[in-house]
Parts: C-alpha cells; structure tokens; sequence
C-alpha cells in the first residue's frame, strides 16, 4: 500500500511539473491571438467530453462527433482562409494536413 502510494505521489510531482510548462506554453501561444477567439475555444473546450477543441477533418466527416461535413465545407477547411466549426458539436475543423503527424 506505502508502495503504491509513494509511486503516485512520483507520478503526481513528474506531470505537476510538465503540466505547469505546458500552461506556461500555453499562455505564451494565446498572447498573440484575439481574446474572442481565445474565448471560444476554451468555452469549445470546456463543453466537450474528451476535451478537444480543435478537430481535423477525417473521411468526409468531424474529427469529434463524426457527422458528415458538405463537400463545399471541407474546401474552405483546406483552404484555410476562415475558422471553422462543426455545425453539430460545435468544435473548430481543421484540415488534416495541418496537423503534424507524429514519426
């Protein structure tokens, strides 16, 4: 049990430590941006179950509630002039290719 305990608090002190840099990162990256949009994100955010905000497009439909997206829709996400969000869950679409993928 002592044992068990102890790893956690390890765990705890390790991701305390990475999620005040990300906040930090985080801050640093919204400085630039409109408080309105900053805004909407965080209320997207905030009202989602796992939490994503930001969605790619993926076979013809939303990253997060996977409804069908038009296909005039998905040309104005690739070309992206404007934001975007889902009509349905409310979620900013972004395209896929913007998205780094991960090696």
């Amino acid at each position: 049990m002592k044992l068990k305990k102890s790893e956690l608090d390890e765990i705890i002190a390790e991701t305390e430590k990475e999620e005040k840099d990300l906040m930090k990162a985080s801050e640093k990256a919204t400085e630039g941006i409109e408080e309105r949009l900053v805004n909407a994100y965080r209320r997207v955010r905030s009202n989602t179950r796992n939490g994503l905000a930001v969605v790619p497009v993926e076979r013809d439909a939303c990253g997060g509630c996977f409804n069908k997206i038009p296909p005039q829709k998905q040309l104005d996400i690739r070309m992206n002039k404007k934001i975007l969000v889902c009509e349905h869950c409310g979620r900013i679409m972004v395209d896929p290719n913007i998205i780094p993928s991960e090696a």
